[in-house]
């Protein structure tokens, strides 16, 4: 397969991949994982001086699809983050009703 062929290729995979993206945060990863071994073709072939002229709109558009999935996925973080602000103020609460802490007790024997 030519680099032409083989770019090509790659960049369409990469482009079906963020296509497939339905906002989870496990399938985000999945698609970052695959497309990591993907770029990193895209480099060697870049270097190897592979004509980009050609691939240009496909390859702003894989910048704005990857931006996009970014985007998603700090969106996600936030949200869990919060969640998980809630989740330690619902056990400050309790533990300020409930005392578990045992201070220590002094019996003065001479009464």
């Amino acid at each position: 397969m030519g680099p032409d062929l083989e770019l090509e290729r790659i960049i369409d995979e990469i482009l079906k991949a963020l296509a497939s993206f339905d906002g989870s945060v496990e399938k985000g990863i999945e698609i970052i994982q695959a497309n990591e071994v993907r770029m990193e073709r895209l480099k060697e072939l870049f270097a190897e001086g592979v004509d980009l002229g050609s691939y240009e709109e496909k390859l702003r558009e894989i910048v704005e699809k990857q931006k996009e999935l970014v985007e998603a996925l700090k969106g996600e973080r936030v949200a869990l983050l919060n969640k998980l602000k809630q989740l330690n103020m619902k056990n400050k609460v309790v533990d300020n009703y409930m005392s578990t802490r045992l201070d220590p007790i002094f019996v003065d024997k001479d009464i």
